[in-house]
Order: structure tokens, then C-alpha cells, then sequence
């Protein structure tokens, strides 16, 4: 496979390839998207708007703007998102409408539209609700467009419990654990059900294949099927609720895929992040620190916990002195580094260092 925006697409691969296979490579991976200097500013664009809108000519165009303004650097692979919202999966289940506010087109959400389990189940996609056709029909001419330049990006799913607590109403759904707990078993067991299906017609209609292998929003590529997971709504919960309930859903969603990073958001989520640990077929994770919380490369024992229990590591928005330091602290291998660099000389300059400084071994 050759893409335009890439180059040296091959040695990217490579880089990848043995990076998942924990075999020793020259440094830790860095991902840098740089714009070029003489890039024309781009024309406005609300990612979730334009395409739950269908604006295929601004998707277009974005597209086009994105490719000939950037540079993708050392391990960084060209691809393009065309998520619908982050509800969208429970969009599919449902009544497939999403909601703006008039101050921001930015995000979106759907209403609940689950009040009783009962009357819910069984829970499904209809192949005529309007949001799955149209995220297909999209991913088919998101791929068009991107054919030979760039890879088309697998979406971000938030699946199992997220997808029902958006169905239900997080308060609703929070309740739901004591007050009926067999229905909200049954419902994660459904809901499990969707993931794999989901997953592969996205896939299908994105265009992706053994030739293009997979990237998502956290990107890391994959040459076989990649994906982030994820459960937001675990923050709601006790750990002795979540391990009965969302850790098996979790467990599930990553031994299917051939690779996986776990984006684990906010200090909420750290009373589980034993039993997000515990799950082998988790590769990586991706510490989210959140809004009002010092940077995420400052967290180090929450690093190196996930270190020490076999996991590797993105890191993003460092420099060139965070990235020193948490050559200090950290060990080397599994390290993906997603760095915000003005140029490729800057990047070239952490990659030599690192490459003089944090030589990776096997990574174990």
C-alpha cells in the first residue's frame, strides 16, 4: 500500500509492526503532525455537524486542506475520522437523532429514550434506523475520497455501558444497578452482542482491509483490526458493580481485536484501574488526566503502575524536555510519544536523542 500524504509509509509500518509485537526497536514511537508554513488557514469546520449533516463537499475539502497542510512525521499515519458524536452508538440503537446546541456544534447528544428494559429489549440496530445507514453511506464516501492519500479512521464506538447510558439517562441508569440489576445484565448482554457486528460493517464500509490495516482517533496503526476502548460511564460505579457488569464487556471488546488501547479518562476512573490492568488482551493505555488536573506525563505512578503490569503507554502533548524527563522515570519500551513539534527538525532532534538515550529492548 502506497499513500501520497506518507511517503515513508513502509518504515512507519515497520515501526508499528514492532511495536505490537514487543520486539526491539531503535527508540520509543513518535507520532508529530506538523503544519506546513505557507498552509492556508482552514475554513471553519464542526466535525460532528458536518457529518451527521452529510456535508460530504466540506468533508471534502477538509480533507484536501488536512492533507496538503500537514506533515506526518517519524511513526504518524495520514488517516481521517468521520465519528457522528460520541452517542452515536446509542444513536444506532435508537431513534438515530442527534442533538446540537445553538451556542456549540462542536459535540452532540441523543435524549433517552429507554424507561423501561422491559420494553427495550431486545436491543438492537435496525438496518432501516437512518443513523446506521447513514454512517455507512458516509464511511463508503469518506473512503472514496481518501483512496491512495490517507486511511479512513475507525470510530470512536463508546459501546457497552456508555451506549446504554445514553440510552437510558446516566442518573436512570445509575440506579438501575440496585434496582434492577438482572435487567441491567441483560441489557449489557445484548448490548456486548452489537460490538463485533458493529465493528466489522465499519470496517467493510470504511474501506479498511489486511492492506490498509487500521488507525483510530488515538493513533496508533495496526496492520490487522485496532480499535479504542473505552467505558466513560464506569466512573458511575463501584468496582464490585463494574467487575460484574463492564469489566467482561471490556474483556470482550479486546480479545476481539488484534490490538487495543484502553483510554482511561480522569481521576474517576482510578479506583478501577486494577481491573482494567487485569485485562491481558489491553496492549496500551492512554491516561486522560481531565479538565482542572495537572498534564497527564505528570501522573508517573499512574504510568508506571500500567507499566509494571505489561501495558504500554501514549503520552501525549509533551516536549522536549517532559519527554527527557520521563525518559528518567519511565522505561523506554511501549512508549508511544504523540508530540506537538513547529517543525521536522525539532522532531528529528527528539528522535536522535531518544534514540542515543532511550534505546528500547524487548519489550515484555
Amino acid at each position: 500500500m502506497k499513500l501520497s500524504a506518507k511517503p515513508d509509509l513502509e518504515q512507519a509500518q515497520d515501526a508499528w509492526n514492532h511495536y505490537w509485537a514487543r520486539e526491539p526497536w531503535r527508540r520509543p514511537l513518535l507520532v508529530a503532525n506538523v503544519v506546513r508554513k505557507n498552509a492556508q488557514k482552514p475554513a471553519p469546520y464542526d466535525q460532528y455537524f458536518e457529518t451527521v449533516q452529510g456535508n460530504i463537499e466540506n468533508i471534502r475539502k477538509r480533507i484536501d486542506w488536512m492533507l496538503d497542510a500537514t506533515l506526518y512525521l517519524a511513526e504518524s499515519i495520514p488517516y481521517f475520522g468521520y465519528d457522528l458524536g460520541p452517542d452515536q452508538f446509542a444513536a444506532w440503537m435508537g431513534n438515530g437523532a442527534f442533538h446540537f446546541s445553538q451556542d456549540s456544534k462542536s459535540t452532540n447528544w441523543v435524549e433517552p429514550c429507554v424507561r423501561d428494559w422491559r420494553d427495550a429489549f431486545p436491543l438492537a440496530i435496525r438496518d432501516d434506523n437512518p443513523a446506521w445507514r447513514h454512517m455507512q453511506e458516509l464511511g463508503r464516501q469518506v473512503a472514496a475520497i481518501c483512496a491512495g492519500r490517507c486511511l479512513t479512521g475507525v470510530c470512536d464506538l463508546h459501546s457497552n455501558a456508555d451506549a446504554l447510558s445514553a440510552l437510558r439517562g446516566p442518573q436512570n441508569f445509575c440506579l438501575d444497578f440496585y434496582d434492577c440489576p438482572e435487567l441491567v445484565g441483560e441489557a449489557m448482554r445484548q448490548v456486548r452482542s452489537l460490538y463485533q457486528p458493529v465493528y466489522q460493517k465499519l470496517y467493510e464500509t470504511g474501506g479498511m482491509s489486511a492492506a490498509t490495516g487500521t488507525i483510530g482517533w488515538i493513533p496508533f496503526w495496526c496492520a490487522g483490526r485496532y480499535a479504542t476502548i473505552q467505558c466513560d460511564f464506569v466512573c458511575m460505579v463501584s468496582p464490585e458493580l463494574s467487575r460484574q457488569f463492564i469489566i467482561p464487556a471490556l474483556a470482550e471488546e479486546a480479545e476481539f481485536l488484534d490490538h487495543c488501547i484502553y483510554h482511561l479518562d480522569g481521576p474517576g476512573t482510578l479506583p478501577h484501574l486494577d481491573d482494567i490492568l487485569s485485562i491481558q488482551a489491553i496492549d496500551a493505555i492512554q491516561w486522560v488526566s481531565g479538565d482542572g488536573q495537572p498534564p497527564m506525563h505528570t501522573w508517573l505512578d499512574v504510568l508506571k503502575k500500567c507499566q509494571a503490569a505489561g501495558k504500554g503507554l501514549q503520552i501525549s502533548g509533551v516536549n522536549f524536555e517532559q519527554i527527557k524527563m520521563l525518559t528518567r522515570e519511565l522505561k523506554p519500551e511501549g512508549i508511544v510519544y504523540c508530540v506537538r513539534v513547529d517543525s521536522e527538525k525539532e522532531l528529528d532532534a527528539i528522535a536522535r536523542w531518544l534514540e542515543q538515550n532511550a534505546g528500547v529492548s524487548r519489550w515484555v
